[in-house]
């Protein structure tokens, strides 16, 4: 009877452990932290023990000095000896368009009626060398460049 109990025990022990996860988190991070007007800056937001439900939102970049190059957007889902995690990661080219400390701001998301929040991130702007602003792109991310139309040609045997 007690060889039952222990195992009993045990089984229940394992099954919580297995079943337990870890609180979800969203932080950014940018690289680099210092950098020349026109040169491109990489921003991650990363969720990580969270649902990725497709409703994150991307801080206003106009509005904060930077200019979007381009985004793009991973997840992960890995299992292993039992335990379950899972990671999204927002990634975002921008580059600033005015010399002097800048601000990423803070990101909000609701994960499964949690509210998680990024802390906002300080970036160093300096000056070109040769004081010339470098031309940037003039299409916006979110219209692609169309690839030229391209023609098959049918051959019949």
């Amino acid at each position: 009877m007690r060889t039952l109990i222990f195992i009993f025990s045990f089984l229940l022990l394992v099954t919580q452990t297995v079943t337990a996860q870890s609180e979800p988190r969203l932080y950014a991070e940018a690289n680099p932290l210092e950098a020349a007007i026109g040169e491109p800056i990489k921003v991650s937001f990363i969720l990580e023990h969270g649902k990725n439900n497709g409703r994150f939102t991307p801080p206003d970049w106009e509005a904060a000095g930077f200019r979007l190059l381009g985004s793009s957007q991973s997840s992960s889902i890995s299992i292993m000896n039992g335990e379950r995690s899972a990671s999204a990661v927002y990634n975002y080219t921008i580059t600033p368009v005015e010399a002097g400390n800048l601000t990423i701001p803070s990101v909000s998301m609701n994960n499964e009626g949690i509210e998680l929040n990024t802390g906002p991130i300080a970036i160093k702007v300096l000056p070109n060398a040769d004081g010339i602003s470098p031309t940037l792109p003039k299409r916006s991310p979110a219209q692609p460049q169309r690839a030229p139309k391209r023609k098959y040609k049918t051959i019949k045997m």
